[in-house]
């Protein structure tokens, strides 16, 4: 009230500063007294008229002068973002049209009511703060939230000189701040994939990962599609099923004849929407945009939307926004697009890389076939076990087919001693000592190729593990040793025996999962296979013997642990199923 008064007098202090309201009212004063000594003889009525006509007549020249700047100041009160006045305690002093409908609405006379700062402050504290900074100052782009609306907005405030109100313009810019948000996420996604164009995890999801990324930006389905042939995109889609999981499509082959609308982006230029809702017929909407039928079917509900771009040979098409699709979402797409782009090319540096290591690891075991009597079917048939015993024990997928890639490495260090492998007779006490160091020279053999490579494919750690403990009993009565009476595990640095007779062998949780895994396997194999020395063991034998020992009388737990035991003993017939699929010619009949 204090703070009203205070104006009204500063109001009518500036009124008299003002000399045209005086030569106006000297004129119209003196108009008026002289028609009325004239014609009335000085009747006194006129001059009670005067300040009334005076006034109008002043009101209607400044309104008749400034008609279209009248017009201009009631447009904010049309404005569906708020404006209004506020003091500098953020009471509402002053809020019309849309802006007080709201503010009634929603029960606020304070802004802080109305507004939260997300650092942690007040509303009143940031809008003050950018209005203490002069005209020229760029003020900082501040954002609050509205949580009556669930709304983000930004301001702007002006101040007169002197003035204690504000006069603050709220813009809504909840759009802008998911927009950037969305496209943050991708730049992040795209940062990752290219950190990430080495490794093996790309290979198996980052295309998902994408995928998900775009889904929940509110579409149904998305269909990635490269140009690998001229006039032609080889796609996959995407969507949610409505547990919430990703379902993947088979590939689809798009041709340029069908001007599906994959390809509207690479005719026109640019990003491309189209809504079902803009066309008067709905037909119409389908002639212009055709979807081959194995889309349709995948997306699995009628096409209300679409949007399009593309970034070299890789086309993004996401289908069924909820709501008409916007420049913000067309600016996401684009952004999308590139990081599919990216993600592709990853993929294809990836792939390579995947595929060369395979080689590196697959000439190593074909070295190792050399020297022993296994056979190339033996590895081949110990990845596969192993891989299928590894998804029931391990929740990485990708571990899972690691692991079923380099199990087949196990036995690379019996290539150091061809003398012992091939021997044949049995093999003395210190020869078998010797024999047992394959271990240790094939973890040495991947220590070297890990050491080869600045950065560490994590598949060669696990190839040396296995290969160092494949060997190793849950019961700790495996080989070869590698802790020291302090527990610690030495570096693999002897070649002899002696070197490592003294050390004790890990046991339970100290072997790794993987070379327990890889144990069983090999052995299940090595008892169905036929050697030089002894025939091969059906299937039913082998388990038998896996699960007691004839010769040791261990279980199969004190060897392989429980859990590894138990899965082997649960998938048994998957084992057998593998053998079968990929036996050597001379087993066919066991």
């Amino acid at each position: 009230m204090r703070a009203s008064f205070s104006i009204g007098v500063r109001l009518f202090l500036q009124e008299l500063r003002r000399p045209n309201h005086y030569f106006v009212a000297l004129g119209v004063g003196t108009i008026l007294t002289s028609i009325s000594l004239l014609q009335f003889g000085g009747a006194v009525v006129f001059p009670f008229l005067v300040p009334f006509l005076v006034s109008s007549v002043s009101r209607s020249a400044v309104r008749a002068a400034n008609r279209n700047k009248e017009v201009l100041l009631r447009l904010p009160a049309e404005r569906e973002d708020p404006t209004f006045v506020m003091c500098r305690d953020g009471q509402i002093e002053a809020a019309l049209g849309n802006t007080a409908a709201l503010f009634a609405e929603h029960s606020v006379t304070n802004i802080n009511d109305f507004l939260v700062d997300e650092s942690g402050g007040d509303a009143v504290t940031k809008i003050c703060e950018v209005s203490s900074l002069p005209d020229e100052a760029m003020a900082p782009a501040y954002e609050l939230y509205c949580p009556k609306l669930d709304r983000w907005y930004g301001f702007r405030v002006r101040m007169a000189t002197g003035d204690p109100e504000l006069l603050v313009w709220l813009n809504d810019v909840s759009a802008e701040r998911l927009s950037r948000e969305r496209r943050s996420t991708v730049r992040q996604f795209q940062i990752a994939t290219l950190e990430d164009a080495s490794g093996v995890h790309l290979l198996t999801n980052g295309d998902e990962r994408l995928a998900q990324l775009i889904l929940e930006s509110g579409y149904t389905a998305v269909f990635f599609a490269r140009e690998d042939t001229p006039g032609q995109l080889d796609a996959a889609g995407f969507r949610l099923c409505p547990k919430g999981n990703l379902v993947r499509s088979g590939s689809i082959t798009i041709s340029q004849a069908s001007h599906a609308p994959i390809f509207r982006s690479r005719a026109a230029g640019h990003a491309v929407a189209a809504d079902r809702g803009a066309y008067a017929v709905s037909s119409e909407f389908d002639r212009d945009y055709p979807v081959a039928p194995e889309v349709r079917s995948f997306i699995d509900e009628p096409v209300r939307n679409l949007v399009n771009y593309h970034a070299g040979a890789t086309s993004i098409v996401a289908f069924n926004k909820a709501g008409a699709p916007t420049r913000s979402d067309l600016t996401f797409l684009e952004a999308a697009v590139d990081a599919a782009h990216s993600l592709f090319v990853a993929l294809d540096v990836a792939k390579d890389r995947d595929l060369r290591f395979i080689q590196a690891i697959h000439g190593l075991c074909a070295s190792a076939e050399f020297s022993d009597e296994i056979t190339g079917s033996h590895i081949w048939r110990v990845n596969a076990y192993a891989e299928m015993l590894a998804q029931g024990l391990c929740v990485d997928g990708a571990l899972c087919r690691d692991i079923g890639q380099v199990a087949a490495a196990h036995d690379i260090g019996k290539v150091a001693i061809p003398e012992l492998v091939q021997a044949p007779r049995a093999l003395s006490p210190d020869e078998w000592q010797h024999m047992q160091l394959h271990t240790v020279y094939g973890a040495q053999i991947l220590e070297r190729m890990i050491a080869l490579s600045d950065r560490t494919d994590e598949r060669l750690v696990l190839a040396r593990d296995i290969a160092l403990n494949h060997h190793q009993r849950w019961d700790g009565k495996g080989y070869p040793g590698l802790f020291d009476s302090e527990g610690v595990q030495v570096r693999l640095v002897g070649r002899t025996p002696q070197h490592y007779k003294e050390l004790r062998p890990p046991a339970r949780a100290e072997i790794p999962l993987a070379a327990r895994i890889v144990s069983v396997c090999d052995i299940y194999d090595a008892l169905r296979s036929a050697r030089p020395y002894k025939t091969a063991f059906t299937h039913s034998e082998a388990v038998a013997l896996i699960e007691r020992d004839d010769r040791s009388g261990a279980g199969g737990e004190e060897r392989f642990g429980p859990d590894v035991f138990g899965a082997f003993m649960d998938n048994s017939h998957r084992c057998q199923e593998i053998f079968q699929e990929m036996q050597d010619p001379d087993t066919a009949n066991h």
